[in-house]
């Protein structure tokens, strides 16, 4: 047996709702970071000398949805333990058929996305309230985006097939749920050309943004009607977009790239349009700020709560924080780096 230390390295990151916390599923089991102070970055643990590959907290609390991943999977694959932190103890295991790639969970509802078929589940009773089955077995990627207010319920999502032999059969679908759980379902065709990379509701879940590889620009789409109302250009095509994000008062959208470059947009003009039912062609936006980081892989949220709406916290795959300050007010070509730090040394 091999006296070999196992490295807590980091499988998973995502932020809560309100993006307050920071949740990372780990090779040895998972910290939850409060990232609303700017002096410090407090973090419980809880370790299961066992890999998290997914990890979503609910709201702001002590329910978790644990996936197992890394070298020594807490669990199987296809299996989704909803957890209480506070009492150290499993609430429910629920259990599919084919692996879980990613899920949401809030006060009435979970979303899991698995490998062929997208569940929606009631939280109380775990009752299924919708089975979407996405008809491939070779899938490239799935992109979805998910409203995570309870009063609403959306869900976009795009299937990209290796194989796809129906070329012009390109669109996002996007489910609109009402309280009895019935469903409306839109189309939004696009161009058969797309790579979507990345799909994000804003707050109020009226704009759907959507990024494409190798792309200059961001769309920005009526949830409603699917209507294209703005596009957000970027100054190259040559793109891979990561992680899209919008600010608590949906004002400004901030993208990443692979190449550690952040790019934010103001969206007001776009958000004034949608909020008073205007009829309006598409506008454009240019950027507004952007900055650049030392690494690739990075998620990002502005600094709402606690921090300033001046500020937008980047966490890299690596486990650095950065915080970064651009100017609210007025157009600028960069914003500054206010504090960079290799987080999880700290506490290692």
């Amino acid at each position: 047996m091999s006296g070999k230390k196992k490295r807590n390295e980091i499988l998973y990151l995502s932020f809560n709702k309100d993006k307050t916390c920071l949740s990372l599923g780990m090779q040895l089991g998972y910290r939850i970071y409060d990232v609303t102070k700017k002096d410090s970055l407090y973090y419980y643990e809880r370790i299961f000398d066992k890999g998290i590959g997914i990890i979503e907290m609910l709201e702001k609390t002590n329910i978790l949805g644990l996936v197992g991943g890394g070298d020594e999977p807490l669990d199987l694959l296809t299996k989704l333990k909803i957890y209480d932190d506070k009492r150290g103890k499993k609430i429910a295991d629920l259990n599919f058929k084919r692996n879980i790639l990613n899920i949401r969970i809030k006060k009435d509802k979970i979303l899991v996305i698995c490998e062929n078929y997208i569940y929606l589940i009631e939280t109380m009773n775990f009752k299924s309230i919708d089975i979407i089955s996405l008809g491939y077995e070779k899938q490239k990627h799935i992109v979805f985006a998910y409203t995570l207010d309870s009063r609403i319920c959306k869900l976009a999502y795009f299937v990209y097939i290796e194989k796809n032999e129906k070329k012009d059969d390109n669109k996002i679908l996007l489910n609109t749920y009402n309280h009895e759980n019935s469903k409306n379902i839109l189309e939004i065709n696009m161009d058969s050309k797309c790579f979507i990379s990345c799909l994000e509701f804003n707050n109020e879940g009226k704009i759907l943004a959507v990024s494409h590889k190798y792309c200059d620009y961001i769309g920005l789409y009526s949830a409603n009607d699917g209507k294209l109302f703005c596009k957000c250009y970027m100054n190259s095509s040559n793109l891979n977009p990561l992680y899209l994000t919008f600010n608590s008062n949906d004002e400004f959208l901030s993208l990443s790239l692979d190449t550690g470059e952040i790019v934010i947009f103001k969206i007001k003009q776009v958000k004034d349009i949608i909020d008073n039912n205007l009829q309006q062609n598409y506008i454009e936006e240019k950027i507004w700020s952007k900055f650049y980081l030392p690494e690739k892989k990075v998620i990002c949220t502005f600094g709402d709560n606690g921090i300033g709406k001046e500020y937008i916290i980047c966490i890299g795959s690596k486990g650095n924080y950065y915080l970064i300050k651009f100017d609210y007010e007025n157009r600028s070509s960069l914003a500054h780096k206010i504090d960079e730090k290799y987080f999880l040394k700290l506490y290692n």
